[in-house]
């Protein structure tokens, strides 16, 4: 006996009647039109969350609002090999060598790291405290933001330039191996310098009385990615211009400010 549609019911598998298999590719296309428009709700409800990017997990900056600063808009190009400014990278590249067999090319093997324990602990002595994300973890939570948001400024320009990083021009190892790659064109400006900028730039915030030692660490910080190799003088320099620009649009956000304050907050209880 085969089924038969009811007038009433004109689809297979309603008003009582048992299914067959027209009837199980119905449910299955609502079943499908029904998923898809769940995942494209839960798409726009997740795009105006902030996006996460270069691991910290947290960004003061959502969909709705302006967006940080594009330092491909406004910085200029890197320096050809054929222009003068690329003579002072190469002179600085193997100034930066020299460095690499003392105690300051130890510090600037560390600085490679870019967790955010290792970030409160080089900047601890300068600030005159132990940072850690135990104790201070609103401290923590405002650089982890500052470090994500000013980092994501650069990306744009990063891949636009793609210029080759100095280990690779001369062909000549760095300290930090594992972390060399032949098809990593993304030198300028340097990832590592505008992160260690604004952060030093946001802990003279809340610590002005030490702002002397906090700004030296972040030079440091930066200069260290010109001792390894993986970045010319005038990567770092343009990084430090980009986490300028990121800390000013910050300065523009409420979620920011609030951040800051209840960071100093916490550092004065």
């Amino acid at each position: 006996m085969r089924w038969t549609r009811n007038p009433v019911y004109p689809f297979p598998g309603i008003g009582g009647l048992n299914p067959s298999s027209s009837a199980m590719k119905f449910r299955s296309i609502v079943l499908f039109l029904f998923c898809a428009i769940s995942l494209t709700v839960m798409a726009q409800e997740k795009s105006k969350r902030p996006k996460p990017e270069h691991f910290y997990g947290t960004s003061f900056i959502t969909e709705d609002e302006p967006k940080m600063p594009d330092a491909y808009y406004y910085l200029p190009a890197p320096p050809k090999e054929s222009e003068g400014r690329f003579l002072t990278d190469s002179v600085m590249y193997e100034e930066g060598k020299k460095l690499r067999l003392t105690s300051r090319g130890d510090t600037a093997i560390a600085d490679a790291n870019t967790k955010i324990d290792y970030i409160l602990q080089r900047f601890s002595p300068a600030v005159g405290i132990t940072l850690t994300k135990t104790d201070y973890p609103k401290v923590t939570t405002l650089l982890e933001g500052v470090l994500q948001d000013s980092r994501s400024s650069i990306s744009k320009a990063k891949k636009a330039f793609a210029r080759h990083r100095p280990y690779q021009h001369f062909g000549e190892g760095t300290p930090v191996p594992q972390e060399e790659s032949p098809t990593d064109f993304t030198s300028y400006p340097s990832g590592h310098t505008i992160r260690a900028w604004a952060a030093a730039l946001t802990l003279s915030t809340l610590f002005p009385e030490r702002a002397n030692e906090i700004m030296k660490v972040g030079y440091e910080m930066g200069q260290s990615r010109v001792i390894l190799g993986y970045h010319y003088q005038s990567d770092v320099d343009a990084a430090r211009m980009a986490a300028s620009a990121a800390m000013a649009r910050l300065w523009a956000d409420k979620d920011f400010r609030k951040a800051m304050k209840q960071a100093r907050q916490e550092i004065n209880k």
